[in-house]
């Protein structure tokens, strides 16, 4: 079995900025209902922070356009790229 390459994108999406606005304007609405949700529960401090971390992480995949395809390519188990050559091609730079 190959490997095939996985295009990245054309050009590097907006990073979005580890803000409430901002993480809730990268959202689509249905998420956005449920970060704000959150948000506004979560106590200051860790609880708030992680809050914060796992929806960021969730508003820079909604960056990319072709996000849904790619998640359903990975949880499919097609696409794949071995860990040596994914390691091979970030020393090689």
């Amino acid at each position: 079995m190959s490997a095939q390459a996985v295009e990245p994108f054309g050009c590097e999406p907006p990073e979005v900025p580890r803000t409430i606005g901002a993480i809730s304007e990268a959202l689509p609405d249905d998420l956005r209902r449920l970060f704000l949700e959150q948000v506004m529960t979560a106590r200051q401090g860790p609880e708030l922070d992680d809050v914060i971390t796992a929806w960021w992480a969730q508003a820079t995949l909604e960056r990319d356009p072709d996000h849904a395809r790619r998640l359903a390519d990975a949880m499919a188990g097609r696409d794949r790229v071995p860990l040596a050559e994914t390691l091979r091609r970030r020393s090689s730079g």
